[in-house]
């Protein structure tokens, strides 16, 4: 019996304001019925969803009564829920505070034994927008399925913004060649997507690059006179830093106005939330080529504003709310006032370093702003844990500090997304929780109720109640916190051998422990144990790699031992290269049970050289 808030909150994520238990538990049945006075059909097709797990239980006649109660909350999307033997009443400050309401009631429901513990949860959240931006653009495209499950876990997790961020992963209307057969998302998708989300009150935003990171786009011969630098190879023979760099439109051509034009017209036909994030990021390249001699007398802060300026109002034009990054005009803190005033400021930074305090210079200049952290998985198999943790909730404490509206957490693909799902879910769920209350616990550490957000994530994401292997996993992940470990995999030897961010022998000894460990405690858990076995799967081939990054480790450090034309070395190079081997034929499995096949033969591709490189030398 669940008769303590500790054991309560162990069932919870985000972990709730205030919890007060009661005696006994509420047995749900197929005698089931509900009360739903909420003027939204989708809180009763919620209701539906949620009693579907229990038609076939038996139990008392529980009353469910679900009503929006608007002015006594202390955020419209706030509820409480409360739970006794033979009633459950629920009320929102509006319908979707009535949703987040039920995704509680889901976490403490028991579907084996058919139960939810009594007691009363009262909770509202710190942001407007709790935000994840899911990078489908870099190498890894989800399938419809995986797009759809990620976004019944966001909407577990109180999450109400996914934005999918696109650079040339999205079948254009007006030019299909933009992307690869096979290799994006359709239109048809998108809105089948965006019914999906709507349905569980998520806003599926297009995240379009139409500035910077366009360098499969600009890399195409009809396009390549509209970069400011011309590309010199093809999208296909560019290394992946090539490709995370991209290239940048020439803002001055009237041409790329209408390229810009004619791309968003095909995302707003397709997506219909009433925000948009134009991106704007990282135009490295502006001022560099075409325009140097131009801007040389008027900077590049002027141009890229206007840019900016026509963007918004092909979006503005169409009703939507347009958000751009902040990393250009934060260093152009005299030109704020040529942004237009309702631009929604996403202000990033992905590192320790990371310029929270800049928060304040969009907030107080009127902007709404939102703050930008990350999963910090890109350029590895498992994201850093630790790096993310710091950086996630630096960025919450922040946005709570200086009156942010929102928090978007990011999960990019840098470098081919190397990365499976299950291993940014760490990031994700803590994301949620974050922008859900900023002061959440985090880390392993316990807190005041005993357990700790590695505890809760165990229970509530993979819903495994062992919370051991999250441990093991944060072991695993310490690594990448100094390390970009999917670059040590993919470097040549030669590239890595010096460098001095690389781990110690004597570290990528202690990476293979852990790894082992860490296979092992899934080896004992069932992968049917999980949530979503794929989860399993992906984490069980993630711990495979990390053990190989440790063995490139010690080739590099060891170079000379290692490679000498002895019979005995050559039989570790050609034990180590059928691990390679071995390891590349699982990941393609794992990948394409959640993903569509574009990107993977650049991962195995580079995979193959890696096991080259080690037989040869």
């Amino acid at each position: 019996m669940l008769d303590d808030p500790t054991a309560v909150s162990h069932l919870l994520l985000p972990v709730p304001r205030e919890i007060r238990p009661g005696p006994g538990v509420c047995r749900i049945g197929s005698t089931a019925r509900c009360d739903c006075r909420v003027d939204d059909p989708r809180i009763r097709r919620a209701v539906e969803r949620y009693l579907a797990g229990f038609r076939r239980a038996s139990g008392g006649h529980v009353r469910i009564t679900i009503a929006v109660e608007s002015g006594t909350l202390a955020h419209r999307d706030g509820y409480r829920l409360r739970v006794t033997p033979d009633a459950i009443e629920l009320f929102g400050g509006s319908p979707a505070g009535c949703f987040l309401g039920l995704q509680t009631l889901a976490q403490l429901s028991n579907p084996h034994t058919a139960t939810v513990p009594c007691g009363t949860v009262v909770d509202w959240p710190d942001f407007e927008t709790r935000g994840l931006l899911h990078d489908v653009t870099r190498g890894k495209v989800p399938t419809l399925d995986t797009l759809k499950g990620l976004v019944d876990r966001l909407a577990l997790l109180k999450v109400n913004q996914l934005q999918l961020y696109i650079e040339h992963a999205f079948v254009f209307t007006f030019d299909p060649d933009i992307c690869a057969p096979g290799a994006g998302l359709t239109p048809g998708e998108i809105r089948e997507l965006d019914d999906y989300c709507k349905e569980r009150f998520i806003e599926l935003v297009p995240a379009i690059a139409t500035f910077g990171h366009m360098g499969r786009i600009l890399s195409m011969p009809k396009y390549r006179h509209l970069a400011e630098v011309e590309a010199t190879v093809s999208w296909d023979a560019m290394t992946w830093p090539q490709r995370a760099r991209g290239l940048t439109l020439d803002c001055i051509n009237p041409e790329s106005h209408r390229l810009v034009e004619r791309m968003w017209s095909d995302a707003l036909d397709a997506f219909t939330s009433p925000v948009v994030n134009l991106c704007g990021d990282e135009p490295w390249d502006l001022g560099a080529g075409r325009n140097r001699e131009r801007f040389l007398t008027s900077g590049m802060g002027v141009p890229y504003i206007e840019h900016i300026r026509r963007t918004y109002d092909v979006c503005a034009a169409r009703g939507r709310r347009v958000q751009a990054w902040s990393d250009v005009v934060r260093n152009h803190p005299d030109l704020l006032h040529l942004l237009p005033r309702d631009l929604t400021v996403l202000h990033w930074g992905y590192d320790d370093g990371a310029d929270y305090e800049g928060t304040r210079i969009f907030t107080e200049a009127g902007f709404d702003t939102v703050v930008c952290p990350g999963t910090s998985g890109w350029k590895r198999i498992v994201s850093a844990m630790g790096l993310a943790e710091r950086n996630i909730a630096a960025f919450a404490e922040a946005g709570r500090k200086f009156g942010a509206k929102g928090l978007l957490n990011t999960d990019w693909g840098d470098h081919g997304h190397f990365q499976p799902l299950a291993c940014s879910m760490h990031g994700i769920a803590m994301g949620a929780s974050l922008a859900w209350r900023a002061d959440h616990p985090v880390g392993a550490r316990v807190d005041s109720t005993g357990g700790s957000f590695d505890n809760h994530f165990a229970r509530v994401v993979w819903g495994v109640n062992d919370p051991a292997g999250v441990a093991l996993l944060r072991s695993v992940s310490s690594v990448a916190d100094s390390c970009e470990t999917w670059r040590l995999l993919w470097s040549p030897l030669d590239a890595i051998r010096d460098e001095a961010t690389l781990p110690t022998v004597d570290a990528a000894s202690t990476m293979k422990e852990d790894a082992a460990k860490f296979l092992a405690w899934l080896g004992r858990t069932d992968r049917a144990d999980f949530r979503d076995p794929a989860d399993h799967d992906e984490l069980t081939i993630a711990a495979r790699f990390v053990s190989l990054f440790a063995g490139k480790v010690a080739f590099a450090r060891r170079a000379a031992a290692w490679f000498p034309a002895s019979t005995a070395a050559k039989r570790v190079r050609r034990e180590w290269a059928e691990a390679v081997t071995n390891a590349a034929e699982a990941y393609a499995g794992v990948w394409s049970a959640r993903n569509k096949p574009s990107g993977l033969d650049d991962i195995l591709t580079g995979l193959e050289a890696v096991r080259r490189e080690i037989l040869e030398g």
